[in-house]
C-alpha cells in the first residue's frame, strides 16, 4: 500500500509539473482563438474570410525578430483608437526573402476576450486591404490568411525597460498572378 502511494503521489506531482509548463501555453493559445475570432467577425462584415495559416504561424519568431530590426512600433489598443481612420499601422518586413506586413500589439487586460479586439481587428484589415495582403474574386469577395503569436516578456529595443507581452499578427503580401495585379 505504501509503495502504492508513493507512485500515486509521484504521478500527481508529475500531472501538476506538466500543467504548470503548458500553463502558458493554453493561455497564448485562447488569446490567439480571441483575436482570430475578432478577425473573422470584422472580416465577415466586409466579405473577407479570415483564416489562420499555420505555415505562417511557424514562421512568427522570425518574423518578429525582422520587425524588431526594422523598428516597427507597437501598439497600445487605446492608443489606436487615437489613431486617424486612415492610419496605417502595419510595418513592411522582409523574412527569408517574402515580405510580409506585420502588426504587433501591446497584450491588453483580458485578452482572452475577443470583443477585446474588435477595434484592432477592424483597424487590422484596413491595414491590410491597403497593402494588398487580402485576395480579392471576381464577385468581391476577400481571402486573408494570417499568421500570429504571442511574444512573451519580449523587448522591442535594447533601451526598453521592462519586457511586456505582444501579439504579433502578419501577412504575407501575395505575389500579381500571371503579370496581373491583385484587384482591392
Amino acid at each position: 500500500m505504501k509503495l502504492f502511494r508513493k507512485l500515486a503521489a509521484a504521478a500527481l506531482a508529475g500531472v501538476m509539473a506538466l500543467s504548470l509548463l503548458t500553463g502558458c501555453a493554453l493561455g497564448d493559445a485562447t488569446k490567439e482563438n480571441a483575436m482570430l475570432k475578432a478577425l473573422q467577425t470584422v472580416g465577415d462584415l466586409y466579405q473577407v474570410k479570415v483564416s489562420e495559416s499555420d505555415s505562417l504561424s511557424k514562421k512568427a519568431s522570425g518574423i518578429f525578430k525582422a520587425f524588431k530590426n526594422e523598428k516597427g512600433k507597437a501598439w497600445d489598443i487605446d492608443e489606436l483608437r487615437k489613431t486617424e481612420g486612415s492610419s496605417d499601422i502595419s510595418t513592411s518586413v522582409t523574412y527569408k526573402e517574402t515580405d510580409y506586413r506585420v502588426i504587433v500589439l501591446k497584450m491588453p487586460k483580458n485578452a482572452k476576450d475577443s470583443t477585446k479586439w474588435g477595434y484592432p481587428a477592424d483597424a487590422i484589415l484596413y491595414s491590410y486591404s491597403l497593402n494588398r495582403c487580402i485576395e480579392w474574386d471576381e464577385n468581391g469577395n476577400g481571402t486573408l490568411k494570417v499568421g500570429f503569436d504571442v511574444m512573451n516578456d519580449a523587448k522591442l529595443t535594447d533601451a526598453q525597460e521592462k519586457a511586456e507581452d505582444y501579439m504579433v499578427v502578419f501577412a504575407k503580401i501575395p505575389e500579381p498572378q500571371d503579370g496581373g495585379d491583385i484587384i482591392v
